[in-house]
């Protein structure tokens, strides 16, 4: 016969607070832990702490999305040629459009 598996102590069992979707939090703070945030929060957030988030920028304009449907050659060729290039497929593809376009 199998052991019952015994259950995880709860956060309210174990003196702790959910805040939605975030670690739990103490339901209490010691004064040391306070004044120790205070001093972090009135210092400021590092610059290495402050990095921006998602996909980097392409350039100084702003960019919008689009969704095309390519052939399985195609996009085999675009990245040979990205490969080559040293790009990514979204770079190569970019330049074959302003090159095609500018003609």
């Amino acid at each position: 016969m199998a052991k019952p598996v015994k259950k995880a102590a709860s956060a309210k069992t174990q003196g702790l607070v959910h805040v939605g979707d975030q670690r739990p939090l103490p339901e209490s703070v010691d004064e040391d832990t306070i004044s120790r945030l205070v001093a972090e929060a009135e210092d400021g957030i590092p610059a290495e702490k402050l990095r921006r988030r998602g996909r980097p920028a392409i350039g100084d304009q702003a960019a919008s999305t689009y969704s095309v449907r390519l052939p399985d050659d195609l996009v085999i060729l675009a990245d040979k040629r990205s490969e080559i290039d040293g790009l990514t497929r979204g770079e190569t593809i970019r330049r074959a459009l302003i090159e095609y376009l500018t003609k």
